[in-house]
């Protein structure tokens, strides 16, 4: 039998086909190299389709990453609030907030980097869903509306 797991460093979530992962797992493991006091993070317990879990993963790998060159991870009282909900009707959808304070002053890019361009277009179209990203010069705000029952053979 094969396995379809994936395990690896601390930068990468447990993926497998046959099981879903908790939402809460899935944003520990994505924020583990970042400092835990920098951040508030709330939601319900909601279990995530594999494709959503690396979505959403590499997601907040970006944002986070861009948090600690420019954004709120950067400055010594910047913090970066996490809230997750889910929305129900004719199908389940997952909202998820990410929004940063206390960093330096946002400005809207010039130009979309490969990571703007990866959260907005890319993770959309995977999640069956919209990302936004605004650019308040208070911090960055990105909201997440996703389908979250996507598998690897949905779509």
């Amino acid at each position: 039998m094969k396995n379809t797991s994936r395990c690896g460093s601390p930068h990468h979530v447990c993926v497998n086909k046959r099981r879903r992962t908790g939402s809460s797992a899935v944003i520990g493991q994505a924020l583990s190299p970042y400092p835990r006091e920098k951040f508030n993070i709330s939601g319900p317990s909601i279990k995530l389709a594999p494709r959503t879990v690396v979505s959403i993963s590499l997601a907040l790998h970006e944002l986070a990453t861009n948090a600690a060159k420019y954004g709120a991870l950067s400055a010594p009282d910047g913090r970066v609030a996490i809230v997750w909900s889910l929305e129900t009707g004719e199908t389940e959808r997952l909202v998820l907030r990410w929004q940063e304070t206390g960093g330096p002053m946002v400005e809207p890019p010039t130009r979309k980097g490969f990571g703007s361009r990866l959260i907005e277009s890319l993770l959309a179209a995977e999640l069956n869903g919209q990302v936004n990203i605004s650019y308040d010069p208070n911090g960055l705000i990105c909201e997440v509306h996703a389908a979250t029952g996507i598998g690897w053979d949905q779509g």
